[in-house]
């Protein structure tokens, strides 16, 4: 029986968007093949998390030349290839090694789309800069939320104040004492707010009790947004999960971290290297923000900003103090909520359905 294969890289795809894909396809009885590709975002903890959504075969990742014979091995029994992030060209090579239609995913542009079959993304917005064939499926990492439970409500007592410390082992080992600092000021000016840092399914075992020895209350899952008023966040796709859930939130992201953020292509290879890479990744980094204006997702699918990004030289007290001004201004929290959700309601939901249905529309199944 052949299988549909599907191709992702980093945490965010793997998680909101693989994962309701998967899912989707097992319950049509397809069989499920999935590769991971190499990825400098990636957190090291993939292939435990992938081996969590049980696909019937799974590869990777591997260095570029064993990428290569695995997506050769797998396009050869696939009779659809599905790629869910990273560079399109493996998912070339493997629908070329199968004679299989190759389908895309993606938030935007990408190198290679007119290659596609066919070429999927979540807002009506992204799909004005992606070329005319491009459908409108809606947002997987909606579904993705849905497998886990997205109510929120319910909580009895002290609001919460959620912390994404990330889902990169390098991120978080500049989130946690950052955040720690932040505590003490947090506690004396909002001492009636709970503290709860929302831990990645990438994170490792022994972080939850690092957490918890800081002050913080460690959390996973649906769970952790029960009683949420408010969270600080890092840009990508929690700032999606948290317009879903209707949770007002800011952007943070101090100018001492830049030199943990990924960079891709030849950039983030220069960057890699002791010494000078550090000083050079923010450097860069510091350019792009110059020229960026909009980073959280509910912010570039508005067209302007609804979240605060707070991006600059920021210490843990003056972080601090900025969270304590949103958590003292009810009717400014409630009025982001609203926007969070208009913006939630201009995709169309049942993504992982539309994207299973094209699927099956193009295969014929033996």
């Amino acid at each position: 029986m052949k299988s549909v294969l599907l191709l992702a890289n980093g945490p965010g795809e793997l998680w909101g968007w693989v994962r309701p894909v998967a899912a989707e396809l097992k319950r049509r009885s397809r069989k499920v093949s999935l590769l991971l590709l190499p990825c400098q975002f990636a957190s090291g903890e993939e292939r435990r998390v992938a081996e969590g959504l049980a696909p019937d075969e799974l590869r990777g990742p591997s260095g570029l030349s064993g990428t290569l014979r695995d997506a050769l091995f797998l396009g050869r029994s696939a009779e659809a290839v599905l790629q869910l992030g990273g560079d399109l060209a493996w998912g070339r090579i493997a629908a070329r090694a199968g004679r299989a239609p190759l389908l895309c995913y993606a938030y935007g542009r990408k190198n290679g789309l007119p290659r596609c079959d066919s070429v999927f993304t979540a807002f009506p917005a992204m799909a004005a800069s992606m070329g005319d064939r491009v459908q409108v499926a809606g947002d997987l990492v909606r579904d993705s939320l849905a497998l886990d439970g997205q109510d929120s409500s319910g909580e009895v007592g002290a609001p919460s104040v959620l912390f994404f410390p990330g889902s990169r082992a390098a991120i978080r080992e500049f989130s946690f004492p950052f955040l720690k600092g932040m505590l003490p000021c947090l506690e004396k000016q909002a001492s009636e707010w709970r503290f709860r840092v929302v831990l990645s399914p990438f994170s490792t075992p022994g972080e939850e009790e690092a957490w918890r020895s800081a002050g913080f209350s460690p959390a996973r899952g649906a769970e952790a947004f029960r009683g949420a008023e408010f969270a600080v966040t890092q840009p990508g796709t929690n700032t999606l999960e948290l317009m879903y859930r209707r949770i007002p939130f800011c952007v943070l992201v101090p100018f001492s971290s830049l030199r943990k953020v990924p960079l891709p292509g030849l950039a983030g290879l220069i960057a890699s290297l002791p010494g000078i890479g550090p000083r050079l990744r923010e450097t860069v980094l510091r350019r792009r923000r110059r020229k960026m204006e909009l980073l959280a997702w509910p912010n570039r699918l508005a067209g302007r900003m609804l979240a605060d990004e707070c991006i600059g030289e920021y210490s843990p007290e003056s972080a601090a103090e900025f969270v304590v001004s949103w958590l003292h201004d009810r009717s400014r929290r409630d009025g982001l909520r609203e926007a969070l959700g208009d913006v939630a309601g201009s995709a169309p939901q049942g993504a992982a359905v539309r994207i299973a249905d094209e699927i099956e529309r193009m295969t014929v199944r033996v």
